[in-house]
């Protein structure tokens, strides 16, 4: 991790410690990671974005460098956990930006503690309702993304706490990125996710899976950019139907030869940060500003 990258923590109000990577000084980028992922994954923007912004990536609870109490594995009280975080960073303009479940998380703060510290959100690839009604048409399936049934869904956890449970997670994984990527970040992919007990992990899985958040998003007042890799397991319809809903949002489609994957701001670090810089320093401003 570059040497600017500091390592900070806060305690909840149910007295776990999280821990989160901070780099850089300016309007904050606030950064949620995926499904038991971990801030470390976000080194590209940390160490590329930091000269703009005041980058913070945050470790959820039961992942990387934070705490891994046995409750609390639910979008709810990781948005709770997220409120808490915000309120304790005396300083406005604040960027949301979150990655597949990450998203979910978002989307619960918003819901439950509205936008009011919040000025711009992006969103990486994350889909409205993983969990596929057999009611729906071919055409709402993929508007939601719902890419899960529930029988692969408990198959896929069970596995997940398993004797396979290495073998499981790291075939999820390797299903989400492109043939670009090398042994050694696929590699970290793995491990970054493994930090995350593994019971724990499947716990918030069918948490997250079982969301849908169609009523809530278009709803979302807040300028937004919606990021898609076409390596991705996720429909392209579910991420168009997003911008659909989210008035004045922007959708950037990643190909797979330029990095394009699930885990586009790893694998086309270059050309996200430059998206993101340009598009949330139009929604920032240069100085900080104490909360009244």
């Amino acid at each position: 991790m570059h040497k600017r990258v500091k390592l900070c923590e806060f305690t909840t109000s149910d007295s776990v410690t999280l821990r989160y990577l901070e780099a850089g000084s300016g309007p904050i980028l606030l950064m949620l990671h995926g499904w038991s992922q971990g801030a470390v994954l976000y080194k590209h923007q940390l160490a590329g974005l930091s000269d703009q912004f005041r980058v913070i990536a945050l470790d959820m609870r039961g992942h990387g460098q934070s705490d891994k109490p046995n409750h609390g594995y639910r979008i709810s009280r990781l948005a709770k956990d997220l409120q808490e975080l915000i309120s304790s960073l005396q300083q406005e303009p604040l960027h949301l930006l979150g990655h597949s479940a990450g998203c979910s998380v978002i989307w619960s703060y918003l819901e439950m503690f509205g936008g009011d510290r919040v000025s711009a959100l992006v969103l990486i690839d994350e889909p409205p309702c993983l969990l596929a009604d057999p009611a729906w048409s071919e055409a709402e399936r993929l508007a939601a993304g719902g890419i899960l049934t529930p029988e692969s869904l408990y198959q896929f956890v069970d596995n997940l706490v398993g004797k396979k449970s290495v073998e499981t997670t790291r075939q999820i994984l390797m299903s989400m990125v492109t043939p670009l990527m090398g042994k050694t970040q696929r590699d970290e992919l793995v491990a970054v996710n493994l930090q995350c007990p593994r019971r724990w992990a499947a716990k918030l899985f069918v948490d997250n899976v079982t969301k849908d958040w169609r009523d809530f998003i278009p709803r979302i007042d807040k300028p937004t950019l919606v990021a898609f890799g076409r390596a991705s397991p996720h429909p392209i319809e579910c991420q168009q139907w997003i911008h659909q809903q989210v008035e004045g949002s922007r959708l950037e489609i990643f190909d797979v030869a330029e990095g394009g994957s699930h885990f586009l701001f790893l694998e086309a670090a270059q050309r996200f940060n430059a998206l993101v810089s340009k598009f949330l320093l139009k929604f920032s401003t240069d100085g900080h500003f104490p909360l009244p």
